[in-house]
């Protein structure tokens, strides 16, 4: 690891950096490379002594920081180089901007720590607890990684099927590259193998599969030096399936290196690597090494000079020159003969699996064939494309193709506002309402502007088509509108379902009510002039009346606004500018109105008014709030802010969302926004000061309201 100086650098030299960092780690392979260049740039960093740098900076990283770091392992590294990424990680997570991770942080710490405890102990002579064993361990060299980091100590999994048309080997993670340099090993390992099962085992399958799984996922295994682990690994595991009279297991924690041939013999790997590979194993819980006789100079010449720091670490090298003399060692390999009764009872229960599996299987078909008959509607489901219609226990009764958006289904209200579960008659037995519907033969919407109810068999009962024409000062607005469900509501005792419009080239939107049973238009309709983009009914003011509150887009002021009105059947518009007003109705009174303005990011980004990130719209009845998102259009939701507005409809706090906050404080650190920073009371107080409310006739600020 490179010792930094603590030089000041300028922003543009930081920003230098910071591109830097996003390039070299664009590669995943090596996470001790990665954590080596986040240890170096943090340094950088952290040497500039200022808060609001480490904030640009910095908290971009932390998450993929911690990732690195929750792959670390103190295993095959020298102690030093642990205790100084430790050093750096104790350091990050003091900082303010990792408060929201300190679990994270800590839960690390404690790991690594407890690691380096083990490992001083391993290092003093100690006998270390076994805790994973029958393990075929190798080391693993990191070409990527620093010097400093000898490498890994792995381990393979090996799980063996009956095959029918010849072998098969997968291979876990299954890069191409992956499989192109080992399959040939696996391929000598696996005859060797074999050829060696032939004394314990007379009948063999004639084909196998067999799946290998390196344990850690590197995803940087290469060469032939595999060879004696995957060989014991394949043997092993062979054994266990046939249950033949001996078995093999692995002693205590062994590490192997080396390659096989099918005649058994074993190959070198170079001077290099099997110096690097000793003190890999020298710095881990691995207490015996076998490896190659034709490197055991270079091997015990690097066990030399390690004893020489530390002289009382336990590690037995064990050079061999052919497979069989592994076998051999009872130092390393363990052969037993089975109990007649283990050996027996593992016959049985390899038997009784099919008999139980087939009971099993009656006991599903029955349970499934009794919910068959169960075709009340229950849930909906999507996956963007159709939407599933399902009974209680998850059986699908019908499909319609409908799309719906990846944010609403990754919401947990998606689907809300395309289908909605009802039950038009009070018999318990459910409909659906539909919106939005494709037509099969085309796949294209058969009418944007209508709604379906469907029976439980999925049969027509009624449709709508929102056609409405209104007008304002600058145009006349045409009848294309795209309708959605909004709510179900019992009003003057009638059950009806509330509905809003928007229409798709222009600005008008619309809040209707149609009669649940008939899908008659029932009297009562709100207009604005902007999109609305959710809604739901309350009684906001305790006076005992259903209101409708929501939240969407204002064209004639151009923000983003909340508003809540009292649910009746009057004909009604909401209050706007007087180009953008929709004429001939009379303006609604409000229960409350409120506009948020663009924020300076907004300005910046050049966009009309603020987005809206879909499905943010919530009620909190727990802590008496709704809560809603404004975003940049075309960015990640994950670049917002949020809003509460408490019940009351005076107070508002302003939450400010990460991927915000990030983005815009480099532009203000680069000089393209103005200060203060944005994870600050002063920035939130500025977005507050440009919140409007609407009172007695005039827009107010929240002092005035009072």
């Amino acid at each position: 690891m490179k010792k930094i100086s603590n030089k000041k650098y300028n922003i543009y030299e930081l920003e230098a950096l910071r591109a830097e960092l996003i390039e070299s780690t664009l590669d995943p392979t090596s996470i001790y490379n990665r954590l080596n260049l986040y240890n170096n740039y943090f340094n950088r960093i952290l040497s500039q002594s200022n808060l609001k740098i480490e904030e640009v900076f910095i908290r971009e990283f932390l998450e993929d920081y911690l990732t690195c770091i929750a792959r670390y392992e103190v295993w095959g590294s020298e102690l030093n180089i642990t205790d100084k990424i430790l050093g750096q990680i104790k350091n990050v997570a003091a900082l303010e901007i990792s408060c929201e991770l300190n679990n994270e942080f800590s839960k690390e710490i404690d790991r690594i720590e407890k690691q380096i405890e083990k490992l001083n102990s391993i290092l003093e002579g100690n006998d270390c607890e076994v805790v994973e064993t029958h393990k075929a361990f190798f080391p693993l060299i990191d070409k990527e990684a620093p010097n400093e980091f000898y490498g890994v100590i792995d381990s393979v999994t090996v799980r063996i099927n009956k095959a029918i048309d010849g072998d098969k080997f997968i291979i876990v993670p299954s890069e191409k590259e992956i499989e192109k340099r080992i399959s040939e090993q696996c391929t000598q390992s696996w005859q060797l193998a074999l050829s060696l099962l032939q004394k314990y085992v007379k009948k063999p399958y004639k084909y196998h599969e067999v799946i290998i799984s390196f344990d850690k996922k590197e995803g940087f295994y290469e060469g032939n030096s595999l060879g004696i682990a995957l060989t014991l690994s394949f043997l092993e595991r062979l054994l266990k399936i046939y249950n033949p009279t001996y078995l093999i297991n692995i002693k205590g924690q062994s590490a192997f290196t080396g390659g096989a041939l099918e005649t058994g013999e074993v190959l070198c790997t170079s001077e290099e690597i099997i110096k690097r590979k000793v003190a890999a194993v020298f710095f881990s819980e691995i207490n015996s090494f076998v490896f190659s006789k034709c490197e055991e100079t270079y091997a015990y010449f690097t066990l030399t000079q390690l004893k020489q720091k530390y002289p009382n670490r336990n590690l037995k090298l064990i050079p061999i020159e052919d497979f069989t003399d592994v076998l051999n060692r009872r130092d390393v390999i363990d052969i037993k003969k089975q109990p007649i009764v283990l050996r027996g009872g593992k016959f049985v229960k390899k038997n009784w699996v099919s008999a139980v599996a087939t009971v099993l299987l009656a006991l599903l078909f029955a349970y499934l064939f009794v919910m068959d008959f169960d075709d009340n509607p229950a849930s909906i489901s999507a996956d963007g494309q159709c939407i599933f219609i399902k009974n209680k226990n998850g059986k699908l009764l019908w499909t319609k193709l409908v799309s719906v958006s990846k944010a609403e289904i990754q919401s947990n209200s998606y689907c809300s506002k395309e289908a909605k579960i009802v039950d038009i008659n009070n018999d318990r037995l459910n409909e659906i309402i539909i919106c939005g519907e494709r037509d099969p033969r085309t796949n294209l919407i058969k009418n944007s502007a209508m709604v379906v109810c469907y029976n439980s068999e999925g049969e027509e009962i009624w449709n709508y088509i929102f056609q409405d024409s209104v007008l304002s000062e600058r145009e006349i607005l045409n009848t294309e509108y795209t309708v959605y469900i909004l709510d179900t509501v019992t009003f003057q005792g009638q059950k009806s379902i509330l509905m809003f419009a928007s229409n798709l080239p222009s600005f008008s939107s619309a809040i209707f009510r149609l009669d649940l049973k008939t899908g008659k238009r029932l009297p009562g309709t709100f207009w604005a002039s902007g999109h609305i983009m959710n809604a739901t009914v309350k009684d906001i003011d305790d006076d005992g009346k259903k209101d409708i509150v929501g939240v969407g887009y204002e064209n004639g002021y151009e923000d983003f606004v909340f508003f809540a009105y009292e649910l009746d059947t009057l004909m009604k518009v909401r209050l706007t500018t007087e180009q953008y007003l929709i004429r001939n109705y009379t303006v609604s009174e409000m229960k409350s109105y409120i506009r948020f303005p663009k924020t300076d990011f907004d300005n910046y980004s050049k966009i009309r008014t603020p987005g809206y990130v879909i499905s943010s719209f919530t009620l909190d009845d727990n802590n008496s709030k709704f809560r809603f998102s404004t975003t940049i259009p075309h960015t990640s939701d994950e670049v917002a802010v949020g809003y509460e507005i408490n019940y009351d409809l005076k107070n508002i706090n302003v939450v400010i969302n990460s991927g915000f906050r990030i983005q815009r404080d480099t532009l203000v650190a680069h000089g393209k926004l103005n200060q203060p920073y944005t994870d600050t009371e002063e920035y939130k107080n500025i977005i507050k000061s440009k919140i409007l409310y609407w009172k007695n006739g005039n827009w107010v600020k929240r002092n005035e309201l009072d």
